[in-house]
């Protein structure tokens, strides 16, 4: 039979097998334990809990250590200050806690994780930091909570219920639900599966939208292409046809029917003007309807690389237009841009400029200015709503957040830089039931799009920093959007081959009509 000192220190360091393996002299000791706790140290526990004796409990009548029911405190762990959990929590050997910790319910922290609430103040050179005031802003847990062995949190740091943090990972930014972090600093790995009934149904609908989508994929591609005399299959003068129907093709790991992969990578090459670097509108525009050329042609850049890279290829030369723009010259143009009422244009122009960088520093290796970009954006993000703009009475937040999915992607997304203010950012977004947040009246249209909400966008850049093009964002609080996918035909055609979508939104098989006229103008064009 064990000693008395060796059961004690079985105990401490596995304080879950108290309930079932103390004896009666052991539990009342412990009960003993806990009321001098009580008296010396204001804590409070709930029914069948344990704190081993080894371990550091220190607090106050007014910040001390709370805890449910079925709550253990290992050997060697050291609490300090207003640390709270619900019931069934566990905190494991050496584990440190300091100052104002929240934590629901099913929590479990690993050996050696440190969860400290409390930062030394650093911003003068003159004074000693120990002498330079604390900040102490909090960290919150939520429910069902798996943090590893040797994980730090830092003060004012998020947890979302459901979710893990790997061992060793240093935690700077807020985590979301069901996501799972590991790194320094922590980053996604992945979301968890989740087996709620509005996933399930969700994720029944995304199968089914993807069947509809293969299914109809040659209609849709033959639906804005035109054949030759001779047969031969073309999508005609527009450059964003061509790169549209690329991309919907490589979605479903084909390429558009009728034309080899070599003839449409020199096809699209050719689109390229060597002089600057960009790829100009093959026809004459009204500008009324597709924006201004320059705007246009960076546009196009953007999306003829992207269609190339489906194919394995990209563009053949260089972008001047944006490589030659001067560091001194380049706040100045960013100053220019219409943040105050028009950011959607504002982001639309950052997002195709620093695409254009990632495309010479990634394929010409040419220096580029994306640490000046980056520090301007950051300096000018609103600390409030964490977007680029501001809300105005007529449209509200319209533009400040589609300029955010416009220049979120092309920068943070596509760089794998980390927002500034990313929970801020998730307040602005249509809610569960695709209710529109942003504008009043029948304009709710506009953001009933398949693009992903600031929040999605804010984990999927901040946390995962993922390349543009891939990554995976959390769809789960989307009942909604499920009901969306059910109607209409996978590529939400009309039975007449009507949209009223004006130009810039969705593919281009979305806003054309079969004869080519824009549905907004009654232009008609030569596709």
């Amino acid at each position: 039979m064990n000693s008395p000192d060796l059961r004690a220190r079985r105990f401490g360091f596995c304080p879950w097998e108290f309930r079932s393996g103390a004896t009666p002299a052991e539990e009342q000791a412990q009960s003993e334990y806990q009321t001098r706790l009580l008296q010396e140290m204001g804590t409070k526990v709930g029914a069948d809990c344990y704190i081993s004796p080894e371990a550091a409990v220190v607090g106050t009548a007014e910040k001390s250590l709370r805890l449910g029911d079925r709550c253990y405190v290992a050997a060697h762990a050291y609490v300090t200050g207003r640390v709270e959990f619900g019931d069934d929590c566990t905190i494991n050997p050496f584990v440190t806690l300091r100052e104002n910790v929240r934590g629901g319910h099913g929590v479990r922290i690993g050996a050696h994780a440190t969860l400290a609430a409390i930062n030394h103040g650093f911003d003068r050179t003159d004074i000693p930091i120990f002498r330079q005031p604390v900040s102490m802003k909090g960290i919150v847990l939520g429910d069902d909570v798996w943090i590893g062995s040797n994980v730090v949190v830092v003060d004012g740091v998020k947890i979302g219920s459901h979710s893990i943090l790997a061992a060793g990972a240093v935690v700077t930014n807020d985590v979301p639900e069901y996501a799972i972090v590991g790194g320094n600093p922590a980053r996604l790995i992945r979301m968890r599966e989740s087996t709620r009934a509005a996933d399930s149904e969700l994720g029944a609908s995304l199968s089914e939208f993807g069947q509809r989508g293969r299914q109809q994929l040659d209609q849709l591609l033959e639906h804005y292409s035109n054949r030759s005399a001779s047969g031969a299959l073309s999508f005609g003068q527009r450059v964003r046809p061509w790169c549209d129907a690329t991309e919907i093709a490589a979605a479903f790991g084909s390429t558009p029917p009728g034309i080899a992969p070599a003839e449409l990578v020199t096809t699209l090459r050719s689109f390229q003007t060597r002089e600057t670097g960009l790829v100009p509108e093959r026809i004459d525009e009204d500008p009324g309807v597709t924006g201004p050329p320059a705007m246009t042609n960076r546009y196009n850049t953007m999306i003829v690389n992207y269609a190339l890279e489906c194919l394995g290829s990209n563009i053949g030369y260089p972008i001047h237009n944006a490589a030659d723009i001067e560091e001194l010259r380049l706040p100045q143009i960013l100053e220019t841009l219409n943040w105050s009422s028009g950011a959607w244009s504002a982001g639309h122009w950052i997002d195709c400029y620093a695409t254009c960088l990632y495309i010479n520093a990634k394929y010409f290796n040419l220096t580029t200015l994306v640490d000046q970009l980056f520090e301007w954006l950051d300096q000018r993000c609103d600390p409030v709503s964490g977007l680029w703009g501001e809300w105005r009475e007529d449209d509200r937040w319209l533009q400040p957040v589609n300029g955010f999915y416009r220049l979120t992607r092309g920068t943070y997304a596509q760089f794998g830089r980390r927002l500034p203010h990313p929970t801020q950012a998730n307040r602005y977004h249509p809610d569960t039931r695709g209710r529109c947040e942003f504008l009043r009246g029948p304009e709710r249209k506009c953001l009933q799009r398949p693009r992903c909400s600031p929040p999605a966008l804010a984990l999927f850049r901040t946390i995962a920093a993922p390349s543009r093009r891939s990554g995976r964002v959390d769809a789960r609080p989307s009942s909604g959007r499920a009901g969306l996918l059910g109607r209409g035909r996978g590529f939400q055609f009309r039975p007449n081959g009507t949209r009223t979508k004006s130009p810039g939104h969705g593919n281009v098989a979305q806003y054309y009509l079969p004869d080519g006229r824009y549905p907004r103008s009654g232009r008609t064009t030569s596709l």
